[in-house]
């Protein structure tokens, strides 16, 4: 399978990981609309899947990293899954993607 291919078959499964404040406020949305996903890297069936949190000391951040490990597992090429968050931007409503 080609890296493309690959890449977007992580962003459909991403795309199923709902961002958790949205549910509460009833609108619910993925990260990957919510605009959170920074960078996905995938080395050796090693995904490194890198978010920009809308809190840097966001509550949910461990839940959303099981979410996500939990379906990039679900791809036979995927073996590990890393979830980490950027530090160096905060995320800002631009980064939404419209509807």
């Amino acid at each position: 399978m080609s890296e493309a291919a690959l890449l977007e078959r992580i962003e459909a499964r991403l795309e199923r990981v709902v961002e958790p404040c949205s549910i509460r406020f009833g609108t619910p949305i993925s990260i990957v609309a919510m605009g959170l996903i920074e960078r996905v890297e995938v080395t050796g069936g090693h995904a490194v899947i890198t978010l920009c949190l809308t809190d840097a000391a966001c509550v949910h951040f461990s839940g959303m990293q099981n979410y996500i490990r939990d379906e990039l597992l679900a791809l036979d090429e995927i073996r590990s899954v890393t979830v980490t968050q950027t530090m160096d931007q905060l995320w800002t409503p631009d980064r939404r993607r419209s509807a």
